[in-house]
């Protein structure tokens, strides 16, 4: 942790969610079937259980490539 920062790196592959935090130091896989992923309707939601105010500074997504079969 530098000055009270936090990384965290989170990959969502289909059902598969592995969060991974102070650079790999940590990491939290697991598993999720949310009925709405299969309709289209699904977001991404961050929130905090801890008693400390946690700001984000940083927030940034990309889309996975299609997998290619040769």
């Amino acid at each position: 942790m530098k000055e009270g920062r936090i990384s965290l790196r989170t990959l969502i592959d289909h059902f598969v969610i592995d969060s991974f935090g102070g650079g790999g130091r940590t990491c939290i896989p697991t598993r999720a079937y949310p009925k709405l992923l299969l309709a289209g309707g699904n977001h991404t939601y961050v929130f905090n259980n801890g008693s400390e105010i946690v700001k984000i500074r940083k927030l940034e997504a990309w889309e996975m490539a299609k997998d290619r079969i040769n």
